[in-house]
Formats: C-alpha cells, sequence, structure tokens
C-alpha cells in the first residue's frame, strides 16, 4: 500500500521521531512509505521534490506547524491509501474534516476523554490505540480503535556488567543512588513536583548519597504556537532547584545536547541513550499523565524500574516498579484536560523502596516484561495486521472463499 505519514521529522529524536523511523523502516519492504515533518522541519524544497531518507519518500513541510497546509495535496498527487498520523488528534484542525482516508494514533493522556480529540478522530478511516487506557477511552465515546502499541528497538539492552561504567561515562558515582529523568521541559511533565519529592526522599534518608540526571532543559521555551493554552510551555527550572537545594545533587545537559539530541545507541559505549538509561538506578516519571510514556519502556529495556503517576497510560507500562496515586488534577490547556498532581510523600516512599529493592531481580524482570514491545514483535502481533485489515476494507474482493483483498486475488 502507498502509506503517508504525518509526524515528526524521521531524522531528530523524539518519541514520534522514533516511532516513525521503527515503523517505516520495517514497512518499506513491502510498501510505499511517504512522510512529511511537522515542525516546519523541511521548507523550502519544490513541491512533489523528495528527499529519501532511509528508503522514505520524505516531503516538504509547507508553512503549517502541523502540516495542514500541504499533507492533502501529497496525499492526492501520491495517490496514497492512508494518511497516518503520529501525533495528538487535537493539534488537526482541517484535516480530520476532508474526504481523505485519515488514520490518527490517538495518543490519549487525560479522562474524561475531551471533546476536542473525539471530533478528531469520529471521522477517521480507522482509529489506532497507542494504550489500552485510551482504547478504553475511546471505546466509552463510542470509537472503535486497533490497539497497536509504540515500541522499543533491539539496541535498547541491560548493559549487566557495564552499569558502573555508563555511570562514570554521565559523571555519576557508580555507588550512589541515581535518580534519572528523562522528559521534556513543558508544564504538563510536573518536573517541580518530581524535584520536590526528590528533596523529601534526601530528608527521609539522610544515609543515602543521591545523585540525579535530568535529561532535559532546565530553562524552559515558549512554543512559537500555541494552540492549546501553556501545556507544551516549558518554564525556567533553576530557581527551583536552587530553592529546593538541588544544585549539588542534580545535573543537566547545556541546551544544544537536548536541542539535538544523541544517538540511541553508538558502537561503542559512549554518550548515548542506552548508556543513559544504564547509568539510573530507577527512572522518575510522575508527571502529569502519558499517552504512551516511551521512557518507561526504554529504562526497562535496560533493565531499570521506574515509577509514574496512576494516571492515564502510564501505569500500563510498568513491569518492574510502582505507581504513585494522585489526589488532585491541574488543567493547564485551553482544551481543558486534566493533569494529575502525584502524591509528592508516596512519591518519595516509592524511591525509598526501589533504593531498597534487589537490582538484579529487578533488572531481569523488566527485560523479560519489555519483551512484547520489541519493535518485531509489535509489527507481527499488531501493525501488519491491522494493515491487512486496512487493504480488505479498501480494496475488497468477494469470492466463493471469502473476503480478500484484490492484489491478493491477483
Amino acid at each position: 500500500m502507498k502509506l503517508l505519514f504525518l509526524t515528526d521529522r524521521i531524522w531528530g529524536r523524539s518519541a514520534y521521531s522514533k516511532v516513525l523511523k521503527s515503523l517505516s523502516s520495517r514497512l518499506v519492504k513491502n510498501h510505499d512509505v511517504s512522510a512529511v515533518p511537522m515542525g516546519l522541519a523541511l521548507k523550502g524544497i519544490p513541491f512533489m521534490s523528495p528527499h529519501n531518507v532511509m528508503g522514505v519518500n520524505v516531503y516538504g513541510s509547507g508553512n503549517d506547524p502541523f502540516g495542514e497546509d500541504v499533507a492533502p495535496a501529497y496525499y492526492d498527487k501520491l495517490n496514497a491509501d492512508m494518511l497516518i498520523t503520529i501525533k495528538e488528534p487535537w493539534n488537526f484542525n482541517t484535516i480530520p474534516n476532508l474526504a481523505l482516508n485519515y488514520v490518527p494514533m490517538a495518543i490519549i493522556d487525560h479522562t474524561p476523554l475531551s471533546p476536542h480529540l473525539t471530533s478528531r478522530v469520529d471521522t477517521a478511516f480507522k482509529v489506532i490505540a497507542v494504550s489500552r487506557f485510551g482504547q478504553r477511552e475511546l471505546k466509552a465515546n463510542k470509537v472503535d480503535s486497533s490497539y497497536i502499541p509504540h515500541g522499543v528497538e533491539d539496541h535498547y539492552e541491560c548493559l549487566w556488567d557495564k552499569k558502573d561504567e555508563c555511570a562514570k561515562t554521565w559523571f555519576l558515582d557508580p555507588d550512589a543512588f541515581k535518580i534519572g529523568i528523562v522528559a521534556m521541559n513543558k508544564a504538563r511533565k510536573m518536573l517541580p513536583r518530581m524535584f520536590r519529592a526528590i528533596r523529601v526522599f534526601i530528608d527521609a534518608n539522610p544515609d543515602i548519597k543521591v545523585q540525579v540526571m535530568f535529561w532535559g532543559s532546565i530553562t524552559g521555551t515558549a512554543m512559537d504556537y500555541k494552540p492549546h493554552g501553556v501545556g507544551d510551555t516549558g518554564a525556567s527550572l533553576i530557581q527551583e532547584i536552587m530553592s529546593l537545594d538541588l544544585a549539588n545533587t542534580l545535573q543537566w545537559p547545556d541546551e544544544e545536547a537536548i536541542q539535538e539530541g544523541i544517538p540511541e545507541r553508538l558502537p561503542s559505549p559512549g554518550w548515548d541513550m542506552v548508556s543513559l538509561y544504564n547509568s539510573f538506578d530507577v527512572l522518575l516519571h510522575t508527571t502529569g499523565g502519558e499517552g504512551f510514556g516511551l521512557p518507561l519502556i526504554e529504562a526497562q529495556r535496560c533493565g531499570v524500574p521506574v515509577i509514574t503517576t496512576d494516571y492515564a497510560a502510564g501505569p500500563e507500562n510498568v513491569g518492574i516498579g510502582l505507581t504513585v496515586p494522585y489526589h488532585d488534577y491541574v488543567i493547564v490547556n485551553s482544551v481543558g484536560t486534566r493533569y494529575a498532581l502525584a502524591d509528592i510523600d508516596a512519591t518519595a516512599d516509592a524511591l525509598a523502596k526501589i533504593a531498597n529493592a534487589d537490582k538484579d531481580k529487578l533488572a531481569r524482570k523488566g527485560v523479560r516484561f519489555t519483551e512484547r514491545y520489541r519493535w518485531d514483535n509489535i509489527m507481527e502481533k499488531h501493525f501488519n495486521p491491522f494493515l491487512e485489515k486496512c487493504e480488505a476494507d479498501l480494496y475488497p474482493f468477494m469470492s466463493t472463499t471469502g473476503l480478500k483483498t484484490w492484489r491478493d486475488a491477483r
């Protein structure tokens, strides 16, 4: 089939970039795959003059941040079978209303489900739910969906005998209790609450040497385009770090490293995401809500336990680690979605439990748990069967033996 993706740039480091790269590298073997990068990432190239990146024809971005001004035209010119979006559906205002086979990945990080989201998926040809939580929310709103979770590549692995080396690579003490945070500096990530929980944990456990690696921006920037309020706007965290007396405990990268990203895995041990995860003793991810929570899977694949908020999709992706309750929520965007406020004392208690747990036992369990999220397994069990059903709907052929596709009939 001819598949057109609309999402982040395939050469980027974001979670959506990773999903596109992993999917397309497998789909190009049997399908014609094209992509339009969002975020104005490829402006200025002539219409219908793509760059070929990893076997994928990547077309120009246009002038709309979400590519809505050019994606329908590419869909038409390419005679695409489906336009698959990998982005929160409420970002799209015109595509859901057009006569095309629109297939959104419904990334849902809140409950009750916002009408701003359901109004963008109820006209879709098919809907993909990346979590069971999201699938339940869609079903409650009478929207059918197919469950296809995000996955993790095989180069994410537990470096059993190199954990200390990884810690030293990132200037961390192998003997310290190392807390990792991998998150974008956005209001909905609730980073200040994580810092406060770490402060409570340190005060309650003065005998434990604690180090924190925050892989994110501490300066924070406002988006150039803010269609949905401040939920995706970052803030400076420096004052909070100083006020909590965490300056000597918490370290972070320079802004350029965050903007450009680092490789997922280098040929030899170095500054890459695999060694970063392997340097942690725990990943703290008590955000306001996750549509999937890819860092949770990546960390556990590297044998690292995780802590996340008992809200939205995060809990279903915890095989080793703990969830913490929330007792209140905030609304930080114009579409009115609720983001949970994880209990600070419960988060500190969860950190204490992980600090006193058997690391090797947790690591073995985490590797086993994440086996289901290997991309090859995702393709075999979820994505390929989904495409077969789509093809049967798009190219139906009734025969004496049942429903087939015209392509099979040939």
